[in-house]
Parts: structure tokens; C-alpha cells; sequence
């Protein structure tokens, strides 16, 4: 048997840190580094393209993988890590390692986690970075919270609807960057579940812990379903473990219930393209958060984003932010004056998570005090108006945090030393002692050059120089080819290439003398640091409250300047459930497109057609219709104005869409699982104050099926949920049926070909069409040619062979038509075909969903197994 050499103490030191910290990735500090060993510095070598090196690991001199990233350089390599989902502790030394006896003591400092960072050279940015919690107790509804500890915001509640999805919808307003699971039993089956919604979020479910005894407020049982509460506890505990400090910090925030906020899913938010294009992996492609955000501040930006994600539903609330937006826009000229002040003002909230968490710079400090002057003036501009804006209810907070900025005023220094360890934090009156020591320093460094003179002039030695190593301290350097002429009390320290390096009794008091002084002033500045922290930590959730008030304020002064500048209109909301636009325009694609970006109106009525089945051939911008109406709907109901001559919004509740293959193939799910999952998901849950937009329903699947379920899905979203829709198809059958419903109708977008030229007109017209132009789409797209004029020969043939096109056909070729496509059919010839009597005798009025597709495939069976030839039945 082979003993094992023991561990070098200092390798013991670092595994009994791993240890107290599994799953997180140990950065332990080595003098001017950070290093890591074993499988963690492969990891760290990979992730960071960092050299591996080695290093001994025992007394044997066996060596083990090394890797490390240098001390100075540390928030940089942090931020890489962070950004790929790890769980960073910094192991740092915790005494000076020139006096420590024997190994140097290391404690963790610090944790980093994706969704515990302050530090903002490791944020992503000015948008929210939360960090969620789920838990699934055995019965009732599910809870979800959801902290963003750089703004100081705790949100909490139940999830919207029940099962898995409920989970991951709950989430969607937060878009978190990191998840706790928690659940009575089998967690696993839902942190699966999140993985697959969330995969840029990183994911675990935690040990079990007791919650701290000091459990803030904001995080206590009272309120909520027992789900509810659960996830509140999970961040209470992890904040505890790795944000400690801003814990009691945290407000509860209020997201309003169901009924006031309009439901946007993932999915919804993916296929507008609200935030995120729907291919994440497209450059380039813009958003509706993009095309809107042009706010002057990180808070303003970072409220823009999360309007959006949670647009209202509540009809007062949007009246009184549209109130506030015709306000400022009524003010003209002097808006964009308000707005140079409000570009002045620093993240306030985000100023006040780092005095919490002791990660605040001094130049944050400063930038503070510059900020609360520019709020107050901001503040001045807006007051006496009507309505009051955001700003007026901060006036309490503004004038708790005056005093504060003239505080630092007088004690910052400016311009400000880069950071809190560069010393020279304050200004001369800031503190007694500070002033004492630094006049002492001073003195003493101005000896230092009377020192100088003094040696040049007595020894003749015009080139001898103080100066100053970490190692060494304070020297006198004399060029080597010199030093044969320096005097007596010269005692030599150092031998260098080109020179010589010596003390004296005189400079060695003054340069004690110094180095006390200046160490007696680091170790006063810091303590006047932190007492003046302290003492900011009061003012902590005024800085929260206040930085919210300014960034809606920004928001509301942005969408103000947007309608003077863009035309844009206020939309009417209201209770009806009406959805009238007159000459609306993509709001994306207007601000991309260098040419006039052509309107259309929108009519979704209860009494002329609450559902809209719109045609028209490919690339003609049925989906890019579809799209507009949605965004208008969630502009309008955030507060904005919208591009549009006109708008009457009865207040949605929920939009639900289907738009584009968002095949799951890598998910180990076919593209028509996942169509049918979601339009299986919006029968399910749209009420008759949903919108839903649905986007060629049934196309991923044999043609048949396609129209069956195309076909069930409309009935069912006319007859039973009411809801106002849009669904746009190349069934052309479906025409016919939206002739027999009440509250439907038909519209198209317009084409005209002419002599083989094709134009689109991107306007929308009443009826149907009865074309594709497929082949016009083939040709753009690049199909060989070949190709084409063998398509062009089948299609010929088919028509001619009886399988018409049904529908109305030009008697012209050379007159301009209008086309849309159709499914090939037998060709109606015969009208006592067994096909027709059949047809002719259902009862549609009865007839259910599940007997139209059962009806469908038997006559699909029966027209497939017929001989090659025969004439159809």
C-alpha cells in the first residue's frame, strides 16, 4: 500500500475552503494573484483561455494544475465568469503577509453569483438583473419571487396558472439571470422543466436552510400563499449567504394582481419581438425596446424594459400615464431642456445597493451628490403641473438626500481618486486627523527634497536622487560610474546594473517618519470611510424610491418627446372591446425602412367581425400586419403614444400569439408539436378580453389534418372564447366558413401582377384571394431556374388533369388580379359526386371540433386508397 505525501499546509488551507463552499468555483489569493488548482484551474484555464501551469501539492514535490488571474485585473475576469453561470467565492489574505507567523489567514470575502452582482463593471448593463425563486408544494398553486438587489425590488405572488408552464410564466416579467428551485417533493422534474424555458439562467436547487432570525420585512411570511411565501424564504437564505449586507435593504414592490397587468408569455414577448428578436442568435435585428428606448438614464432604460415585459391592463392607470405624457409634450421646447437634467443623474438606486454592499467607488459618491442637485432642479421644472408626475412623490426623498449631497460635496475629493484604496479620499476639513496626518506626510516629503538638495550641493554629486520601492522604501540612487565619490555616511542597500542604491541615518528617520504618517492616514480613511457609509446606509431606500420615480419620469419624458418628434398619437383605452386603428404603421419597420412605411387600419368590432382571417400571398406582410396590431396594443396599453392617425384600444387582458416555426428540434420536439402546444395553450387560457394573433395554424402537417384543425381552431375562437383575433392562413377553404360566422370576416393583403410583374401593395383590403404566387416567391428566393419551369409545367398539368384551384378566376390575364393560395382538391365536376352529397348533408351547427378532423381523415383515407386514375367518388 502507498502512503499519500501530505498536502503542503498551503494546499490543505485552500481544499478546507472547497469544502465549506461546494458548487462554487474558489479564487484563492497568492500574494498578487488569484489562483485556483486541480480540476477547478482546468475549468478556469478553459473558460478564461488562461495558461495551465503547475505547482507543488505536497512534500514530494508532486505538482498539480495551476491557474490564476492577477489581482488588479480581478472584476474582468469575474464578469467572463459570472456571464457563463458560475458561482464564484474569493478566498482573499486577511493580515499582511509580512507579519504573519507562518501561513498566511485567507477567508472568504466575497461570493458572485449571476444574480447576486453589484459591482457594475460585472452587470450586464443598466437592465434589471433578478435573481428568482420557485417553489411547488404538494397542494394549491405554485409561488414565485423574484429580488433584484441592485435596485433594492422584491417581487412576489402565485403563479398565473397551474402546471409546470405556470412556473415559467410567472417568471417571464423578471427574465431572471438565476433561479432557486424548490418544491414539497421532486424538484427535478421542474428545475428540467426551467432549464428548458430559462437556458441562459443558471439554475439549482438549494440544501435546505433555516432563515435567518433577523429575517427582514420584506421577506417575511405575512401575505401570500404558502407557495408564495416559501420562495420568499429561498432568497431570504441565499441573500444571507451571499449578499449578507443589502439583505435588510430590500423593499417588497407591488406587480398589481392578474387583473391589472396585461398577460405577455414568452413565447408573445419572443414573437413581437418586444425586447428580444425571435431568432436570439440574429444580429442586428431590432426591437421594440430598441426602436423606444431613448431615455437618458440606466434608470429610465431599465423601467422601459420592464414596462413592456408588463404592460397594464388597468384602464385608469394607463389614463394617467398618458395624462402625464400629453403634459410634458404640451411643455415643447423646454422638454428637451428637462431631459439635458435628467441625463445628468447617475443610477441612484444602483449607487445606493453599492454603499449597502460596500462596493461603492468614490467617484460613485461624488457623482451622487452632482446627481441630487440635478434631480432637485428636475424636480423644480415639473412642479405645479397637472397631473403630478412621479417626481412629486419623491419630494420627501429629495429633501432627506439634499443634505447628504452637500455633505459629500465638502468631504469628497475632486476630482476623486480612482478607488477607495488609492488613498487621498477627502477633502482638506473633512476630518481633524486625516487633515493632521496627510499635513504630516506632507512635511515629510517635502523634507525629503530638502534632503536631496542638501546631498547634491555637499557631496558635489548633481545626479544623486531620492527614491522609492515597495521593498527597499526611501534611497538615495547614484549613477555606478559615481559611487567612487560618495560620502562616508552613505551606506550602501542595493547594487544595480547601471547604479547604486544607499541610505543614511538622516533619511532613514524621515523616511519613518512617512511611512508611519502615511499608514496612521490609510487606516484613518478608512475608518472615516466606513462611518461615512454608515451613515449613508440610512438614506439607502430613499435612493431606491427616488431612482424608480426619476427613471418612469425619464420614461414618460421620452415617450413625450417621441410623439412631438414621430407623429406619434394618443391611443383612446378604454373598457369596450373594440380594437380600431386608422392608418397604423409598424413601429419597428417604419424607424428601419428608408421609404414610407405603408398604414393600415385594424377593425376588430363584437358587432361587424371580432375575428379577422386575413389572406394574401406569401411575402405580401400578413405576419408583419399581425405583428404591428400586437405592438400597438402593447404601446398602447404602457402608456405611450403610437405611430397611427387614430387608435381606440379596449383594454386587453392577455395577447396570445402564434408566429413562425419555433421548432424545438434540439429540445427533442417537432416543429408542429410545438405549433400545436401553443395553440393548444391559448384555447386553454384566452378569455373574450384576450387578442390572439395566429399565424398559418395546421401548416406543419399533411394538408387535410392542417384544415381540419385550421378549420376547429377559428370555431372555436369565434363561438366559444369570443376573443378578438387575427389569424392569417393559405387555407383557402377557411374563407367560407368566416362567410358563416357571425362576428368574423375575411381581408387580404393586396398584390397586383401584371404581365408576370409582381407588386406588392402591403395594403389591406376586405375579401379573400385565391393565389399564392409561390412560384413568383421560388424566383425571388433564387430557385434555379430549371426548376421553376419543371414546377411551372406540373402546375399546368394539375389544373388541367381536373384538381382545380378553387375559387373565382380572372377572365383576363392581362387584367391586374388579386391571389391567394389554395390546398389542391379533386376538381368539383361532377355536383352528385358521393363527395358533395356527403358535404351537402352535414349538420354544421352540430357539428363538433373532434367530428369535422374524424369526418375530414376518413374522406382523406378513402380518396388516398382510390386506384391511380379512377374518377373521385
Amino acid at each position: 500500500m502507498v502512503e499519500s505525501s501530505p498536502v503542503t499546509p498551503m494546499m490543505e488551507q485552500y481544499e478546507a475552503v472547497r469544502a465549506r463552499y461546494p458548487g462554487h468555483l474558489v479564487l484563492f489569493r497568492v500574494g498578487d494573484f488569484f489562483e485556483t488548482y486541480g480540476e477547478d484551474a482546468k475549468l478556469l484555464s478553459r473558460e478564461l483561455e488562461l495558461v495551465l501551469t503547475a505547482r507543488s501539492a505536497d512534500s514530494k514535490g508532486d505538482r498539480i494544475p495551476m491557474a490564476g488571474v492577477p489581482q488588479h485585473a480581478i472584476e474582468t475576469y469575474l464578469g467572463r465568469l459570472v456571464r457563463r453561470g458560475y458561482k464564484v467565492a474569493l478566498c482573499d489574505q486577511v493580515e499582511d503577509a509580512r507579519f504573519a507567523k507562518g501561513l498566511v489567514r485567507r477567508e472568504v470575502t466575497r461570493i458572485v453569483t449571476p444574480g447576486t452582482v453589484l459591482d457594475e463593471r460585472i452587470l450586464p448593463g443598466p437592465d434589471h438583473n433578478f435573481l428568482a425563486a420557485v417553489f411547488r408544494p404538494r397542494r394549491g398553486p405554485g409561488g414565485f419571487a423574484a429580488v433584484d438587489i441592485t435596485t433594492g425590488e422584491l417581487f412576489s405572488g402565485p403563479t398565473p396558472v397551474a402546471g409546470l408552464e405556470g412556473f415559467a410564466e410567472a417568471l417571464t416579467a423578471f427574465d431572471p439571470r438565476e433561479i432557486l428551485v424548490g418544491a414539497d417533493e421532486g424538484p427535478e422534474e421542474l428545475e428540467r422543466w426551467l432549464h428548458r424555458e430559462y437556458p441562459r439562467a443558471r439554475i439549482e436547487t438549494p440544501r435546505p436552510s433555516t432563515p435567518p432570525d433577523d429575517l427582514p420585512e420584506a421577506f417575511r411570511g405575512e401575505g401570500g400563499s404558502p407557495g408564495e411565501v416559501a420562495a420568499r424564504l429561498a432568497l431570504a437564505v441565499y441573500l444571507h449567504s451571499t449578499q449578507p449586507k443589502v439583505l435588510r435593504f430590500v423593499e417588497r414592490v407591488s406587480l398589481g394582481g392578474p387583473a391589472t397587468r396585461l398577460r405577455l408569455d414568452a413565447k408573445s414577448l419572443r414573437h413581437l419581438e418586444i425586447s428580444q428578436p425571435m431568432d436570439p442568435d440574429s444580429v442586428g435585428t431590432p426591437t421594440l425596446l430598441e426602436v423606444l428606448d431613448e431615455t437618458v438614464t440606466s434608470s429610465g432604460r431599465r423601467t422601459l424594459a420592464f414596462w413592456l415585459r408588463n404592460p397594464l391592463a388597468d384602464v385608469a392607470a394607463i389614463h394617467q400615464r398618458q395624462e402625464t405624457v400629453e403634459s410634458l409634450r404640451a411643455r415643447g421646447p423646454w422638454l428637451p431642456v428637462l431631459r439635458e437634467e435628467l441625463r445628468r443623474v447617475p443610477d441612484l438606486a444602483r449607487i445606493g445597493a453599492r454603499i449597502a454592499g460596500r462596493r461603492v467607488r468614490p467617484s460613485d459618491l461624488l457623482g451622487l451628490a452632482q446627481g441630487l442637485r440635478a434631480a432637485r432642479r428636475v424636480a423644480d421644472g415639473l412642479k405645479g403641473g397637472s397631473p403630478p408626475t412621479p417626481i412629486d412623490a419623491g419630494i420627501e426623498e429629495l429633501r432627506v438626500l439634499e443634505p447628504v449631497a452637500e455633505r459629500l460635496e465638502r468631504a469628497i475629493q475632486d476630482p476623486p481618486p480612482s478607488s477607495v484604496e488609492a488613498g487621498r479620499l477627502f477633502r482638506a476639513g473633512a476630518d481633524a486627523e486625516v487633515d493632521r496626518l496627510s499635513e504630516t506626510e506632507t512635511s515629510g516629503l517635502g523634507e525629503l527634497e530638502s534632503l536631496e538638495r542638501r546631498e547634491r550641493e555637499s557631496s558635489g554629486l548633481r545626479s544623486v536622487k531620492v527614491g522609492y520601492n515597495q521593498v527597499f522604501g526611501y534611497y538615495l540612487e547614484v549613477p555606478r560610474n559615481q559611487s567612487a565619490l560618495v560620502p562616508p555616511h552613505f551606506e550602501r542597500r542595493q547594487t544595480l546594473a547601471g547604479s547604486e542604491r544607499y541610505t543614511s541615518n538622516e533619511l532613514r528617520a524621515l523616511e519613518e517618519r512617512i511611512l508611519t504618517a502615511r499608514e496612521a492616514l490609510r487606516s484613518r480613511e478608512l475608518e472615516v470611510w466606513e462611518l461615512l457609509l454608515k451613515d449613508l446606509e440610512s438614506v439607502v431606500p430613499a435612493l431606491y424610491r427616488l431612482g424608480r420615480r426619476l427613471g418612469e419620469v425619464d420614461v414618460l419624458t421620452t415617450f413625450a418627446a417621441q410623439a412631438q418628434e414621430r407623429g406619434y398619437v394618443r391611443p383612446l383605452v378604454d373598457d369596450s372591446r373594440l380594437l380600431q386603428i386608422r392608418d397604423g404603421r409598424h413601429p419597428i419597420l417604419e424607424r428601419q425602412l428608408r421609404k414610407e412605411f405603408v398604414p393600415n387600419d385594424t377593425d376588430l368590432d363584437p358587432d361587424t367581425g371580432r375575428l379577422v382571417l386575413l389572406t394574401g400571398p406569401n411575402m405580401s406582410g400578413k405576419s408583419t400586419y399581425m405583428r404591428q396590431v400586437g405592438l400597438l396594443v402593447v404601446m398602447a396599453q404602457v402608456g405611450a403614444f403610437v405611430p397611427a392617425r387614430f387608435a381606440r384600444i379596449g383594454r386587453v387582458t392577455a395577447l396570445f400569439t402564434r408566429m413562425g416555426f419555433t421548432d424545438a428540434i434540439g429540445r427533442g420536439k417537432s416543429s408542429f408539436l410545438v405549433e400545436m402546444s401553443e395553440v393548444a395553450e391559448i384555447l386553454r387560457d384566452a378569455d373574450d378580453r384576450s387578442l390572439v394573433l395566429l399565424d398559418e395554424v395546421g401548416r406543419g402537417t399533411s394538408t387535410f389534418d392542417g384544415l381540419a384543425l385550421a378549420w376547429a381552431t377559428l370555431q372555436y375562437l369565434h363561438d366559444r372564447i369570443r376573443c378578438r383575433t387575427i389569424v392569417a392562413t393559405h387555407f383557402h377553404q377557411l374563407t367560407s366558413l368566416v362567410d358563416g360566422l357571425s362576428s368574423a370576416r375575411n381581408a387580404h393583403l393586396a398584390v397586383l401582377e401584371h404581365e408576370n410583374e409582381i407588386v406588392f401593395l402591403r395594403t389591406l383590403v376586405p375579401g379573400s384571394t385565391d393565389r399564392s404566387l409561390g412560384l413568383h416567391v421560388a424566383r425571388v428566393a433564387g430557385v434555379p431556374p430549371e426548376v421553376l419551369a419543371e414546377s411551372e409545367r406540373l402546375l399546368k398539368h394539375l389544373e388541367s388533369e381536373g384538381i382545380a384551384l378553387p375559387g373565382p378566376r380572372n377572365a383576363s390575364k392581362n387584367r391586374p388580379s388579386r391571389y391567394t393560395q389554395a390546398i389542391l382538391l379533386p376538381s368539383p365536376a361532377s355536383p352528385h359526386s358521393e363527395f358533395e352529397r356527403a358535404l351537402a348533408a352535414l349538420d354544421l351547427d352540430s357539428l363538433s371540433p373532434l367530428d369535422a378532423h374524424r369526418w375530414l381523415a376518413e374522406w382523406r383515407r378513402r380518396l388516398e386508397s382510390r386506384p391511380v386514375g379512377e374518377a373521385p367518388p
